[in-house]
């Protein structure tokens, strides 16, 4: 049987992968790039690559100097 993903729930494992794309893409950019965040911040961003890479999905990240 195929999940049914809904992306108003509040539980990131109910998220499309577009979604979780998107939402860790705006925390990464908070965090890193305007660096105003809080400790929800970090572990909302936490909890959203972990579910991004329990269905394999890995980020990648860039160094710059």
């Amino acid at each position: 049987m195929k999940k049914i993903y809904d992306d108003q729930s509040n539980k990131f494992s109910d998220w499309t992968t577009k979604k979780l794309k998107e939402e860790a893409k705006a925390y990464h950019q908070t965090i890193y790039r305007i660096e105003c965040y809080g400790t929800r911040d970090l572990i909302a961003y936490s909890g959203i690559c972990q579910e991004l890479s329990n269905r394999g999905v890995e980020p990648k990240t860039k160094l710059y100097f």
